[in-house]
């Protein structure tokens, strides 16, 4: 090979990455270089090309986590449009995980006859933990396979957004989960069976949101082991907003467990209602007094600006059957919130890569 061109494998070792990490690459960001020459060996690529995108370049990929432990905040219809937004108007290409027995999102981004296929062929994420669950019986779960791409109700599906569905199937696996190695897997860590599964696809994506179950068990951990960050979406009453304490404290505590950072992007005030309760709530938040009176050292994570109203057509919109082909139509009035939000998101993930 000539000195100024470079392999797959050459641009690995520049980068301090693996091969796999750069074929990821390729087909995740569209200013990737265009090979100078295809070889019998392989594509190759003009080193100084090369070495130009890589310091331009943050590859890293932003994995978030949406968590709250009380179910009817809005946490999945904040979720989803985060990630349409990030794909649609801000060409990222997003994957999305959803954690959560109920399915809410799965059945948000596809029809449910899409998503019984899925599920009875065991291509949810319900069939990934069921194979470590019984390790005797060969493995169904297939990564490539599960990945559903473009989906999405706006204009038919989102081409850079992609789904790893969930399945009621987890309500009766959460149990067994923690018992993963007395079931024979004795070489895998019951909260690391999800960074397992995504190791050879994380790459592809800017963004990876998880839609959380609303618990902290070994599921919810699977997702925030492979978290960079997370976010709170709560609706700002007093119930709603105590168990946000819990949630920090804990994350706080399994990342020190974990030796790496795992901080929070914010808190989204979510189905907010024009009167005094909300608004002394959201006052509150904005001055970042919710942990005010305990004994503690951590912060309360900072609030959004934008604020995600109660609406009946923002819940409607949360059905793929109701062909909503535009964020206009699907999300009405909270169009722009959820579009500032998203913003604001990518403006906090940049402020912490920096």
């Amino acid at each position: 090979m000539q000195e100024n061109l470079v392999g797959i494998s050459e641009i690995a070792d520049m980068a301090g990455v693996t091969r796999q990490a750069v074929t990821n690459w390729r087909k995740r960001f569209d200013d990737f270089p265009k090979p100078s020459q295809t070889l019998q060996s392989g594509p190759v690529w003009n080193r100084e090309e090369a070495e130009l995108w890589l310091k331009q370049k943050d590859g890293r990929t932003h994995v978030i986590s949406f968590i709250n432990l009380k179910g009817g905040v809005g946490k999945t219809t904040t979720a989803v449009a985060v990630a349409e937004f990030l794909a649609k108007e801000h060409r990222k290409h997003v994957l999305f995980i959803d954690l959560d027995p109920q399915t809410n999102a799965t059945i948000n981004l596809i029809r449910e006859e899409d998503w019984k296929k899925l599920d009875d062929e065991g291509r949810t994420l319900a069939q990934l933990f069921e194979d470590k669950v019984n390790p005797n019986q060969p493995p169904k779960f297939d990564i490539e396979k599960s990945i559903v791409r473009q989906v999405s109700t706006i204009d038919g599906g989102i081409a850079r957004l992609e789904l790893l569905a969930s399945s009621i199937k987890f309500i009766e696996l959460q149990e067994k989960l923690p018992l993963i190695a007395t079931y024979g897997n004795y070489n895998q860590s019951p909260l690391d069976v999800l960074r397992s599964a995504l190791l050879p696809v994380i790459d592809r994506y800017d963004f990876v949101i998880i839609d959380c179950p609303p618990s902290l068990g070994p599921v919810t951990r699977n997702g925030l082991k492979i978290s960079t960050h997370y976010v709170i979406p709560t609706i700002p009453d007093i119930v709603s907003t105590w168990g946000v304490f819990q949630i920090v404290d804990n994350i706080e505590r399994f990342a020190n467990e974990l030796g790496r950072p795992l901080k929070p992007l914010g808190i989204v005030a979510t189905k907010v209602q024009s009167n005094d309760l909300h608004n002394r709530i959201i006052r509150d938040l904005e001055k970042g007094m919710l942990f005010k009176g305990k004994k503690t050292e951590l912060q309360q994570p900072p609030l959004f600006k934008n604020v995600i109203k109660q609406n009946v057509d923002t819940a409607r919109g949360a059905d793929a059957e109701a062909n909503l082909r535009t964020f206009n139509y699907k999300y009405k009035t909270n169009t722009d919130a959820f579009r500032g939000l998203t913003r604001e998101i990518l403006e906090r993930c940049n402020a912490l890569k920096r």
